[in-house]
């Protein structure tokens, strides 16, 4: 049995308040992919998540240069997260490594990394 991700679809509509672009829009989540583009400020945001696959891609670019790229394949988990401080998504890329996406208030992407070794 294959195991998806934490995050829901409307938790993701909430999340970048657009549309997503859908690669079939006869397959259903989470099944399909998705693909949701926003601008904030000179931040044009792409975020791409195939919720069955735990595939999730992250472009970033500031005024036309890519700033930073993330293509991820079989993460461990995407879930949302609201709370006084705002809204995130945390992407668990492993039991030692995440990624905390934050659109608003303020724009910012964080990684953490702990050795387990």
């Amino acid at each position: 049995m294959m195991t998806m991700i934490t995050v829901e679809e409307l938790e993701l509509l909430a999340f970048f308040e657009v549309e997503p672009e859908l690669c079939d829009p006869a397959t259903p989540w989470p099944y399909n992919d998705f693909t949701y583009q926003l601008q904030l400020g000179q931040y044009h945001i792409h975020f791409g998540i195939s919720p069955a696959y735990r595939d999730v891609s992250i472009r970033i670019r500031h005024a036309d240069i890519e700033i930073y790229s993330l293509n991820a394949l079989s993460v461990k988990d995407v879930c949302y997260q609201k709370n006084a401080e705002g809204e995130s998504l945390d992407i668990r890329i492993s039991d030692s490594e995440h990624i905390v996406f934050k659109l608003r208030p303020h724009f910012s992407i964080a990684q953490n990394l702990a050795d387990r070794s």
